[in-house]
């Protein structure tokens, strides 16, 4: 039997090197040289008589008996060391490296605090961040680049599963500043449309967003000063007095300290939410780490049912 041949370990290692794409990857998660662990995939090539991956411009390409045999083995290794575990009653050590996927200010304001807890708490774990919108994630996320990613509203390719997992808070605000020279703040029509206002792209998505969520029967005409591409930029014009835009509360909070200087408008209905979801691929075969990790985050970030 090939089997009686077969070093498990060989295996074992192999599923590392086929998820990280790096011999130098798979060594740091192993503990071995990278050396090491090219001899260890040379010795499994040779057992079963076929090559495993190709070096193509200096990156790990698998073949396609490499594709086949990681389908066929990858999970049951997961499964076979779970089980081993709990028959001895210990738990499994989150090591290794995974590659998350954040937008810019929901990243800072609400991922990232949660990321150092998780880098605290685990001494054998490295985390590689990447700052970016939706579509890029979209991209990265099925090249493989990232493990998982949190994202907003975008038509994700279908191959790609999202889990609803967080409500961001949508305000329109203005400094006091600004405010103060009118001489009455009313929310009616010709009040909203005698001010200026800041938003992220042209056509004012996310303003009229806001407008038709709290004002749905009317139309109103904007005056735009300026379109910035992030939350930082917009909010920094915001307290300068330049004009009205729309916040999420959990950055409107980061800014505690000038928060007095803040008028937040109601509007006529409950606040305007943005859902963001964590988005991953569901036909690859994670690291235990990776699954535990992005299981945590759902827990943690999960909407109320």
């Amino acid at each position: 039997m090939i089997l009686n041949r077969i070093n498990l370990n060989h295996l074992r290692l192999f599923e590392s090197v086929y998820r990280t794409r790096s011999m130098t990857e798979a060594a740091k998660e192993n503990h071995l040289t990278q050396s090491g662990i090219s001899q260890h995939m040379k010795s499994l090539e040779d057992t079963l008589e076929m090559k495993l991956f190709d070096r193509i411009r200096q990156k790990i390409v698998p073949t396609q008996a490499a594709n086949k045999l990681h389908e066929m083995c990858a999970v049951e290794l997961h499964k076979m060391e779970e089980a081993l575990l709990a028959l001895k009653g210990q738990s499994r050590a989150l090591t290794g490296t995974l590659s998350i996927g954040i937008p810019y200010e929901f990243g800072n304001n609400v991922i990232m605090p949660l990321v150092s807890r998780i880098l605290k708490q685990n001494a054998e774990i490295q985390i590689n961040i990447t700052y970016g919108y939706a579509y890029e994630m979209n991209t990265q996320i099925l090249n493989g680049d990232l493990d998982f990613a949190f994202v907003d509203s975008f038509g994700f390719d279908q191959r790609i599963t999202t889990k609803e997992i967080y409500r961001e808070t949508l305000i329109l605000c203005a400094s006091q500043t600004y405010l103060s020279t009118f001489s009455k703040i009313q929310e009616s029509k010709s009040f909203f449309e005698s001010l200026d206002y800041i938003d992220y792209l042209s056509g004012e998505p996310v303003l009229h967003m806001w407008f038709q969520h709290h004002f749905p029967r009317k139309h109103f005409h904007l005056n735009t000063r300026a379109t910035v591409s992030g939350v930082s930029g917009v909010a920094k014009l915001i307290t300068e007095g330049t004009g009205v835009g729309v916040l999420p509360l959990h950055h409107i909070r980061k800014l505690q300290h000038k928060a007095d200087d803040f008028y937040l408008f109601k509007g006529k209905n409950k606040p305007l939410q943005n859902i963001i979801s964590v988005a991953y691929l569901r036909e690859k075969t994670h690291s235990h780490t990776v699954r535990h990790i992005l299981e945590w985050f759902i827990q943690t970030l999960q909407l109320p049912k």
